[in-house]
C-alpha cells in the first residue's frame, strides 16, 4: 500500500514534529518495529526514536530513506503564496480563509458533478489556471450559485468532461 504523505520539511520544531508524527504512525499502522524500520533504512535505533519525537535533527537522505521504508514520499511545498501569507494582516488573513473555503468548496462541487475524487479535480483545476482565476475573481463569483460556478468551469475546460 503506497500512501503519500504530505510534509513539509525545514528545520523548524513544528515541521520536525510534523514529519516525526507521521512518521510513527505510518511504521505503527503497518505494525512494524523501530528495530526493523531502523536497519532496513540504515540508521540507529535511537536516530528513528529521535526522529518520530521531533527531537532529531536528520539530514534530508534520512528522512528520504525513512519514508522509502514506509512507503511514503516526501513533497517539499513552498511558494511566494506560502511567504506571502506569513506577511498578511489578520484582515487579509481572515479574507485568505474566506478565499481558501470558495475555492474547496468550488472543488469539491465540481468534482461531485462530474463523479470525480476532489484531490483529482484540484490538480486539474490547477494545471489549467482554473484555481488562480477562482481565487483572483472571488469577489466576483462568491454569490454565483453552484450550478453557475460549475457551467463556467466546464467553459474554462472546453466543455469539461461531464
Amino acid at each position: 500500500m503506497d500512501i503519500k504523505s504530505k510534509m513539509a520539511y525545514d528545520s523548524g520544531m513544528e515541521n520536525k514534529r510534523e514529519i516525526g508524527k507521521n512518521i510513527k504512525n505510518r511504521r505503527l499502522s503497518l505494525n512494524l518495529r523501530m528495530d526493523d524500520v531502523a536497519k532496513e533504512a540504515g540508521i540507529t535505533r535511537s536516530t528513528l526514536s529521535a526522529i518520530e519525537n521531533g527531537s532529531g535533527n536528520p539530514s534530508l537522505e534520512t528522512v528520504m530513506e525513512i519514508l522509502r521504508v514506509l512507503g511514503m514520499s516526501l513533497q517539499i511545498c513552498a511558494s511566494m503564496d506560502d511567504i506571502r501569507r506569513k506577511r498578511a494582516t489578520r484582515t487579509n488573513t481572515i479574507m485568505d480563509k474566506k478565499i481558501n473555503r470558495f475555492v474547496v468548496m468550488c472543488v469539491e462541487q465540481y468534482a461531485s458533478s462530474v463523479n470525480r475524487g476532489s484531490q483529482e479535480t484540484y490538480r486539474k483545476l490547477l494545471k489549467e489556471g482554473i484555481i488562480r482565476e477562482l481565487i483572483d475573481d472571488y469577489e466576483d463569483m462568491h454569490g454565483m450559485s453552484t450550478y453557475s460556478i460549475n457551467e463556467y468551469i466546464d467553459c474554462r475546460l472546453e466543455g469539461g468532461s461531464r
